[in-house]
């Protein structure tokens, strides 16, 4: 893989990305409130960037449980699938705060 492959590989992902957050954000959320989902964990006592943060560390536990394995349990989600919604965890862990940032600074 040349630098332009490997750009292109990297162009590719964050499209993939973008549209997979696109697809899970309406099925958990609602139009305005694109958080809704992470807003429950207050319900037991978890800031929502607390509750993304969970979410990114199972995804890294399965990517270091499958790097170990040969054989997967789950062949439904790839370890491309994972990194993949890590990504999308850490994009919206910086949305989320940007978005508390953006309301603290109006108020």
């Amino acid at each position: 893989m040349n630098q332009k492959q490997f750009l292109e590989h990297i162009e590719n992902t964050f499209a993939t990305g973008l549209e997979l957050v696109k697809r899970k954000n309406e099925d958990y959320a609602v139009e305005v409130n694109p958080f809704q989902n992470f807003d429950f964990a207050k319900l037991i006592g978890l800031k929502p960037e607390q509750a993304i943060l969970v979410r990114v560390s199972d995804k890294l536990a399965r990517v270091s449980n499958l790097l170990r394995k040969d054989d997967v349990s789950v062949v439904e989600e790839s370890i491309q699938d994972t990194c993949l919604d890590m990504l999308n965890y850490l994009a919206i862990l910086m949305a989320y705060m940007e978005n508390e940032k953006t309301k603290t600074s109006i108020l």
